[in-house]
């Protein structure tokens, strides 16, 4: 086994916690700027799954969004993340 080997098995736990864990806060900042964006943009709430009365293709407009921002967040982290462990080298 090679050092290189060695050394990249090593920082391979550490990306598996620390990647998830910051893609996890920035996903929770992000939906409360996203949220607070529509509300000043719109004027009211963002909609709801849970609300009846909103409009099914605002709700998947919505839904569509929050996903695309988180998946675009989480790719960026997760990337970010590798690229900083390999730099260590």
């Amino acid at each position: 086994m090679s050092n290189a080997t060695s050394t990249e098995s090593s920082k391979a736990p550490i990306a598996a916690v620390v990647a998830p864990a910051l893609a996890f806060g920035a996903n929770i900042v992000a939906g409360k700027a996203l949220a607070a964006a529509y509300r000043s943009i719109a004027g009211k709430e963002a909609p709801s799954s849970k609300d009846r009365s909103a409009h099914l293709g605002a709700v998947l407009a919505w839904a569509a969004l929050s996903a695309a921002s988180a998946a675009v967040i989480q790719v960026a982290i997760f990337r970010a993340t590798a690229r900083l462990l390999d730099d260590e080298n």
